[in-house]
């Protein structure tokens, strides 16, 4: 007898394009219960930018770029520049804060005895928290979880921070 294999290796998805769509949606509703995003709907234009697009890989590439795009769409509608997939590298948080500390640098280097460090990572974390927080209405445990820390750890951060936490009710 042979033993029945239940666990499928993904397939590419070149050799899938008319599940796309139907993934697509699951991975949305997987966003929401995982990760916690609002209720996001694709808009048209995304739907066909997926179709079209050279998938390289198999529904785990197409799993995370939906849910990388559920985080980064601002509001209900996920468009085709919440995905980018072409510019990935270009659009990562590094490169984004690298191109804002630039500027920031060229101002900062005529100062000798000044620690950047202690300057910076303290309003980059404070920043985020504020937008999690935001984003979860002042949930603290759904913002400790959204942030990958304990809740405790996320009370300590904000007390030290100086952040003022609105209640959700």
């Amino acid at each position: 007898m042979t033993p029945k294999k239940t666990d499928k290796k993904p397939m590419d998805l070149k050799e899938r394009k008319e599940e796309i769509l139907a993934l697509v949606k699951q991975y949305i509703k997987l966003a929401e219960k995982q990760i916690g995003t609002e209720v996001k709907d694709i808009s048209k234009d995304a739907e066909e930018y997926l179709l079209t697009y050279d998938w390289p890989g198999n529904e785990i590439e197409l799993e995370i770029a939906v849910k990388r795009a559920c985080v980064l769409s601002e509001g209900p509608l996920i468009r085709v520049e919440d995905f980018d997939l072409k510019h990935r590298q270009a659009r990562s948080i590094g490169k984004f804060v690298e191109s804002r500390l630039k500027g920031f640098m060229r101002n900062i280097k005529r100062f000798e005895k000044f620690n950047l460090y202690e300057m910076v990572i303290p309003e980059v974390e404070k920043s985020l928290i504020l937008m999690v927080l935001k984003e979860t209405k002042g949930n603290q445990i759904r913002a400790a979880r959204l942030l990958g820390i304990n809740r405790n750890t996320l009370r300590s951060k904000i007390n030290k921070l100086g952040i003022k936490v609105k209640s959700n009710k």
